[in-house]
């Protein structure tokens, strides 16, 4: 009756202890909702249709020392991943040290030598601290690998960015050198109406000064676009290459697939790899409440030694059971702290999703912005290039200022920086885009 009674109270125990340590955590997606979202999102090669930035962001992605440091944490990730698998495995030390009797005369009786070849011990996953531990060891390989993704996805979306941004410094510097060119020339006819009489030299300072200012501002932007070549070889971790680029043109849809990326469902965010980067510390998180809990029960293990003494071989077999009762109240509050912490990453994991959800549609309204601008910058230039046409023409005849043709000359070179700039734009918020969408693997 007594031993019924024992027995019942050890069933009682283990069901207490392993209630809430064996559960596996629940992705938040089926694999067949994450591999038809997986499929439904396009590569990096069928947004960008310009070779020069096909062939700059394949080079990235081949040197750069940012994305190899990535991958090396993944291959470590890996490796303790495969440690934490091995763990259900025994642990078996081979190599000892021979005993020998002494005699009360000093001499050794080599004939009761003894000697210890080899020890092993086996802890018995009873209560799941094993297979948590394992559990916590793939949440942290793919938390790295997401994080891989995400530096891979950074890093094309810079080499995009900082390609169109010398496409438009090299426009604005044409436009700019353009401007320059006829500001000498106005500057020439300006002094010679002056010493034809018409004009003073007001008017000829007047010109001077906007052609020194349109100079200074060519080579300022000459500056930036050097500055923003030295970026793009750190991406490229390559300090001798060229950059090879195209010419900068107001028909977007050559350059990139626009209705591709903006027709992608929002529902794609949540395969982000910063959003399931944080599900997947949720997943540790969940894991970490159930090795807390299995820390709470017994301790299990097996173990046996091997070894030699007087001419004969000698095993030995021990099994151990070590049942934590009381350690300063650190394994309950562990488990405490563990409960709190995945509410903590639950939270973590809705805030990422809501986030990744805001750039989407913030890229998405700078993108229709931009593109609803296209004509009315277009319109602008045309305008403008007429109105410095006519003033010209007035001036020509006696009938305009030379305070007009400047106001127009300067209007024009803004008109055409503020077209350039918003050109590049659009350009830029598709990659910031296709970035808020996981980077469009």
């Amino acid at each position: 009756m007594k031993s019924i009674r024992i027995l019942i109270f050890a069933a009682l125990a283990l069901a207490v202890c392993s209630c809430g340590i064996y559960g596996k955590y629940k992705p938040q997606m089926t694999q067949d909702e994450e591999d038809a979202l997986l499929a439904s999102v396009p590569s990096y090669r069928n947004i960008f249709k310009e070779p020069e930035l096909l062939e700059l962001i394949d080079t990235a992605l081949a040197n750069n020392f940012d994305l190899r440091m990535a991958h090396e944490r993944v291959h470590q990730a890996d490796l303790q991943l495969t440690a934490a698998k091995l763990a259900y495995l025994p642990r078996i030390f081979a190599g000892g040290s021979p005993v020998a009797t002494v005699n009360p005369s000093g001499a050794v009786d080599f004939s009761k030598l003894s000697y210890n070849l080899g020890s092993a011990s086996w802890e018995i996953d009873i209560f799941g601290r094993t297979t948590n531990k394992k559990r916590i060891a793939q949440s942290v390989r793919d938390q790295v690998a997401d994080f891989e993704q995400a530096a891979r996805a950074e890093l094309v979306a810079a080499v995009a960015t900082t390609y169109y941004s010398l496409l438009m410094l090299d426009a604005q510097i044409a436009a700019t050198d353009s401007a320059e060119a006829n500001w000498s020339s106005s500057v020439k006819a300006i002094r010679a109406m002056k010493e034809a009489g018409l004009e003073d030299e007001a008017a000829v300072s007047q010109f001077e000064g906007s052609y020194y200012a349109t100079r200074a501002s060519g080579k300022s932007l000459r500056l930036l676009r050097e500055a923003t070549e030295n970026s793009m070889r750190v991406l490229l971790s390559c300090d001798t290459c060229t950059i090879r680029r195209g010419v900068m043109a107001s028909d977007i849809e050559s350059r990139i697939d626009v209705g591709t990326v903006s027709g992608l469902s929002l529902n794609a965010v949540r395969i982000r790899p910063d959003v399931r980067a944080a599900e997947m510390q949720l997943a540790q998180s969940f894991h970490n409440v159930n090795l807390a809990r299995a820390n709470c029960c017994p301790d299990i293990s097996i173990g046996g030694a091997v070894g030699w003494a007087n001419g004969n071989l000698i095993f030995s077999l021990v099994g151990n059971l070590l049942q934590p009762v009381f350690n300063a109240g650190a394994n309950i509050t562990q488990v405490k702290v563990s409960k709190s912490q995945l509410e903590e990453y639950q939270m973590a994991y809705a805030n990422a999703l809501l986030k990744a959800g805001t750039e989407v549609n913030n890229a998405v309204a700078s993108i229709k912005s931009y593109r609803s601008q296209v004509e009315d910058y277009s319109n602008r230039v045309e305008a403008m290039q007429r109105a410095l046409m006519a003033t010209q023409l007035k001036m020509k005849y006696g009938r305009g200022t030379y305070l007009e043709v400047l106001t127009a000359q300067n209007n024009l070179l803004d008109a055409q920086i503020d077209n350039i700039q918003n050109t590049a734009d659009i350009l830029i918020s598709v990659v910031d885009l296709f970035q808020a969408l996981g980077g469009c693997r």
